[in-house]
């Protein structure tokens, strides 16, 4: 997962009742331009955030890449209803 910084990504994600949103997994293409799945496999928090007068949800994931555990920043802009990975925090392997 190369230089994945603020790039789109294709999500699945659960609706709560009460409109509580909750990443599954999602897809992006890798450095050989296929698509890869990436399940998440826990939301360590969330939180709404605003940077630039953008409102977006912040989500804090961690997902197993290989033999490596990885937690990643999603970001869910609620105006344009778009995912982004944001940035990998920590665990990106090489």
């Amino acid at each position: 997962m190369e230089d994945i910084v603020n790039r789109q990504i294709e999500m699945i994600s659960v609706c709560a009742a009460d409109g509580a949103l909750t990443p599954i997994r999602f897809r992006m293409e890798d450095g050989e331009h296929m698509l890869r799945t990436v399940p998440i496999r826990q939301v360590v928090c969330s939180r709404p955030i605003s940077y630039a007068g953008v409102e977006a949800i912040q989500y804090l994931c961690k997902t197993q890449l290989g033999q490596q555990e990885v937690l990643l920043e999603l970001r869910y802009t609620v105006r344009t209803h778009r995912w982004t990975l944001f940035r990998v925090v920590y665990g990106c392997p090489g």
